[in-house]
Parts: structure tokens; C-alpha cells; sequence
């Protein structure tokens, strides 16, 4: 089994490893499957050593040991490699079974428990690295519209089918931004406050003054509140999804390429971002 083949073998059904990129579930699956290989040997060696510490402990296990020793010696002897090998299989099996059946047993039963607890430790780990002075969502490529997404799978699909760079760029359920609440800054153009919704504010009011309406609506910068779901931090499929969500309808035609987002500083220990927007 390759690399490939085995990260993607090992990561099925572990949701804690969601937040990672196929690259990162490899550096997880490589680590464990090291130390599965350590573990396993170990345990087959103390196991051997049981064995032979018990032969001198129990007369009987000698003998049996002894025995097989002859009976294999005389049945490679007797009918030659190939026959010898087929007869004093069956009186290894006992032995064989004593090491193996514990050693692979224990491979299974840890193995899993591995995959976690190294997945909560590179999780930690880039929780702790993730800067909130950082720009993200940069490498995604995006174009706003007016359609609103209720469901993560749904918006990950279309931005998959979007450009097939998307396919290797787009990590959904990465980690964009180490904070429970966020700040988003963007440029809006409406045609009055009552297409603010509940958790929009205006940044300047008097870009709202009847003399800067240019064909009929107003340009003006928009904050927004965002809170995490799981009040820790948010995946770029959450972030990205709730900001298209709050901008959608509220878009000048050729100038909805999202560029990502850019730090503009930290209010009451909440990030600030400003959306990018090109043509």
C-alpha cells in the first residue's frame, strides 16, 4: 500500500482530521505508522522473551519446543525444502500464533487513538502558529453573486467546479482564523440602509447623503460581525461562506473577484479583515 493509498485508508471516518490538508494527513499517517512499527516490534520481542523465559520456568514448554526444533529439522530433512516447510508448518503455528495474534490485535486497537491524538497535536500546533496578523484565504480563487449558500458541502462544490485549481487549493475545513468572532470590512453598493442586514453597520453614514448616490445606489464600506460555529475557530469554508452571504446582492457588476482577505488591525481582541475585491 502506498503513501497515498494508506492516508487516504487511515483518515476515513477520523472527523478529527477534517481540518487538515491531504498533505498534512500524510505527515500524521507517516508519524503513527512509525510508531505502530516500534510498538509492534517491541511487543513481538517481549513476547518472544515471555517464551523463552517460560521454557525454563515450565518444563512442559520446553518440551514442546523441543519437539517442534526436531520435528522440523526432521521433516526438512525427510521431504526436502519445499515438503519440509509444508509439514513443520502446522507445529510453528502455536508459536507463531502466540506472537502475532497479541502483536496485531494491539496494531488495531491503537492505531485509531494514534491518528487522533496526533491529529490534536498538529491541530494545537497550528491553532497556536495561526497568526491573526496574517492575510488568508488568498490562495482560493472566487467570484461573488447574488446566490446565497445554507449548506458548506454546497458552497465547497461550486468552488471546486469554479476553476480547477480550486481542486488542490481548497482545503474547506482548514483553520482561516484563530479567533471565535471576526471583523470583516467590505465595499457594498445598495441603495439604501434597508438592505442592511441585522449585523451590518456603515462604516461612514454620510457616504448614505442623497448628493452620493451615482445611478441610484450608494458606495460605501460595510462592517460585519461574524461569530464561529464551534466558538473556537473558523474553517475557510464557514468564513468564506458568510461573507459571500453578506455581500451577495450587494455587488457592482465586473468587480466581484474575491482576492482574499487583508488584516487591517485588532478591535477589542477581535481581528479585523478587509475583503479584496478585484475585476
Amino acid at each position: 500500500m502506498d503513501i497515498h493509498a494508506r492516508t487516504t485508508k487511515w483518515s476515513k471516518g477520523i472527523s478529527e482530521m477534517d481540518v487538515l490538508s491531504f498533505a498534512e494527513k500524510e505527515i500524521v499517517c507517516n508519524k503513527v505508522a512509525k510508531q505502530l512499527f516500534v510498538i509492534c516490534v517491541t511487543m513481538a520481542t517481549l513476547l518472544l522473551i515471555v517464551i523463552i523465559a517460560g521454557m525454563f520456568e515450565y518444563p512442559w514448554l520446553l518440551d514442546h519446543m523441543t519437539n517442534t526444533a526436531n520435528t522440523v529439522s526432521t521433516a526438512h530433512s525427510q521431504a526436502g525444502r519445499s515438503g519440509g516447510t509444508m509439514t513443520s508448518l502446522a507445529y510453528m503455528i502455536s508459536v507463531l500464533a502466540v506472537m502475532l495474534i497479541p502483536t496485531m490485535g494491539m496494531f488495531y486497537i491503537i492505531k485509531k487513538p494514534l491518528l487522533k491524538r496526533e491529529t490534536r497535536k498538529l491541530v494545537e500546533k497550528k491553532l497556536a502558529d495561526a497568526s491573526s496578523t496574517d492575510d488568508v484565504l488568498t490562495s482560493v480563487y472566487w467570484a461573488f453573486s447574488n446566490q446565497e449558500y445554507g449548506s458548506d458541502d454546497a458552497f465547497t462544490k461550486d468552488i471546486i467546479d469554479y476553476i480547477p485549481d480550486n481542486k488542490d487549493n481548497w482545503n474547506p475545513n482548514g483553520i482561516a482564523i484563530n479567533n471565535r468572532k471576526v471583523c470583516i470590512v467590505y465595499e457594498a453598493f445598495i441603495t439604501g440602509s434597508e438592505q442592511l442586514r441585522s449585523n451590518e453597520h456603515i462604516v461612514d453614514v454620510t457616504d448614505l447623503d442623497e448628493e452620493n448616490r451615482i445611478d441610484g445606489v450608494f458606495q460605501t464600506d460595510i462592517k460585519v460581525e461574524l461569530s464561529a460555529e464551534n466558538r473556537r475557530y473558523f474553517t475557510n469554508v464557514e468564513l468564506l461562506r458568510k461573507i459571500h452571504n453578506q455581500i451577495a446582492n450587494k455587488i457592482e457588476e465586473g468587480q466581484d473577484c474575491f482576492e482574499g482577505l487583508e488584516y487591517v488591525g485588532t478591535v477589542d481582541r477581535m481581528p479585523v479583515y478587509r475583503v479584496m475585491i478585484g475585476d
